[in-house]
C-alpha cells in the first residue's frame, strides 16, 4: 500500500499552516523592525537638521551684529572727551595733540647732516634801514581754521574761505602789524595767485630791499583713523596754535643753509621762553619755493583744527621773536612789550 505524501495528511498539512504563520509573523516582524530603526534614522536626521538650521540662524545674527560695528582704534595721543560714536556719520572730530617740541630740533627728510651748534653761531648779513625788509605771502592764500568751540566738522568741510578776515591772510596782518610796531619794515601782499616766483619776483623787482620773505601757512593734521588734529599750544595760559618752520633744500636753493640757520635762531628764542609753541623744523629735500630771496622761510601757525583766534595768538606771538632775530637782541625792543 503506497504512503501518502505528508501535505496530504491532517498532521502534514497543520505542520505546514504553523509554518507559514510563523513566516508571516517572521516577515511582519522584520518590516517592523525596519520601519522602526528607519523611523529612528529620520527622526535622527531631522533632529541634526533642525538643530544645524538653528546654528546656522545664530551665526547669521552673529554676522549681522558684527557688520553694523565700526573698527575701533586707539590712539594714544587723544585728549579729546567726546566719543566718535556719539557723533553723526557725516563729522569728522577734532582732536587736540601737543605736536610741540621742548627744544628746536629737525625732522630733516633730506640727505644731509646737520651740525646744529653751527646753526646756532650763524650770522647774517642785511640792513634793518632797508625799506621794505620782509615781504609776507601766502601760496596758499585761501587755508582757513575751524570754527571758535567746535568739537567736530562737516565732513565737507574744506578748511578754505576765500574771506581774508577768516584765512591765513588776517594771520598774516596779525605778524606785519607786530613787525612795522617793531620797527622792522614790512609788506604783506594780498596776492590771490599763490604764486611765490610771480609775487617775489614782482616785489622784489619794485623794492630791491626785500631781503626775508615769509610764506605764510597753515598746516593740515590727521591722525592715524582720520580724525582732524588740533595742535594744542599755549602762550601765556591761554590756548594757542602751535608754529612750524619749514625750509626747503632743491633745485638750486644756495640759501637753504642760511634759511635753515634762521628758522633754528628763532625757534630758539621762542622755546626759551615758550616751551608748548614750537613743532620740530621740517627740512625738505624739495625747494618750497624759497629759492627767489636771500632769506625765506614757510611758516606754518596751527592746524586745520585750531581757530583762528588761537592762530592769530600764536602770530603775533612769533612776529615779537622774529623782530628780535632781525634786530639781534636779546631783549625785548620796548614798542613790543
Amino acid at each position: 500500500m503506497d504512503k501518502k505524501p505528508s501535505f496530504k495528511t491532517p498532521e502534514g498539512r497543520e505542520k505546514i499552516f504553523r509554518i507559514c504563520i510563523c513566516a508571516v509573523a517572521i516577515l511582519a516582524l522584520s518590516a517592523a523592525i525596519t520601519y522602526m530603526i528607519r523611523g529612528i534614522i529620520l527622526d535622527t536626521n531631522a533632529t541634526k537638521r533642525l538643530l544645524a538650521e538653528a546654528f546656522m540662524a545664530i551665526d547669521r545674527e552673529e554676522e549681522g551684529e558684527s557688520s553694523d560695528k565700526q573698527p575701533t582704534t586707539s590712539d594714544p595721543e587723544d585728549t579729546s572727551d567726546v566719543p566718535s560714536d556719539d557723533l553723526p556719520t557725516d563729522t569728522v572730530e577734532l582732536v587736540s595733540v601737543d605736536l610741540s617740541s621742548p627744544k628746536p630740533g629737525i625732522s630733516n627728510y633730506t640727505s644731509y647732516g646737520i651740525n646744529e651748534e653751527a646753526l646756532s653761531s650763524h650770522s647774517f648779513s642785511f640792513s634793518l634801514s632797508a625799506s621794505p625788509l620782509v615781504l609776507i605771502l601766502h601760496s596758499h592764500p585761501e587755508e582757513c581754521y575751524a570754527p571758535d568751540g567746535a568739537s567736530a566738522v562737516d565732513a565737507a568741510f574744506g578748511f578754505t574761505s576765500s574771506d581774508k578776515s577768516k584765512n591765513v591772510f588776517a594771520v598774516g596782518e596779525a605778524v606785519a602789524e607786530v613787525l612795522t610796531a617793531a620797527g622792522i619794515p614790512t609788506l604783506h601782499v594780498s596776492d590771490d595767485s599763490g604764486n611765490v616766483q610771480e609775487i617775489v619776483t614782482k616785489y622784489r623787482a619794485l623794492y630791491p630791499s626785500i631781503h626775508f620773505v615769509l610764506d605764510l601757512h597753515r598746516d593740515g593734521v590727521y591722525t592715524t583713523d582720520n580724525r582732524i588734529v588740533r595742535s594744542d599750544g599755549k602762550s601765556g595760559g591761554s590756548p594757542a596754535a602751535q608754529l612750524m618752520l619749514a625750509v626747503g633744500t632743491g633745485q638750486g636753493n644756495a640759501a637753504w643753509q642760511d634759511n635753515l640757520a634762521a628758522a633754528w635762531q628763532i625757534s630758539e628764542l621762542i622755546s626759551a621762553s615758550q616751551n608748548k609753541i614750537m613743532r620740530k623744523i621740517l627740512l625738505r629735500p624739495e625747494s618750497l619755493q624759497q629759492e627767489y630771496a636771500p632769506l625765506s622761510l614757510s611758516l606754518y601757525v596751527g592746524t586745520t583744527g585750531n581757530t583762528l583766534s588761537e592762530a592769530v595768538t600764536s602770530a603775533r606771538l612769533f612776529a615779537k621773536y622774529f623782530a628780535i632775530f632781525l634786530l639781534q637782541s636779546d631783549t625785548l625792543p620796548p614798542s613790543l612789550s
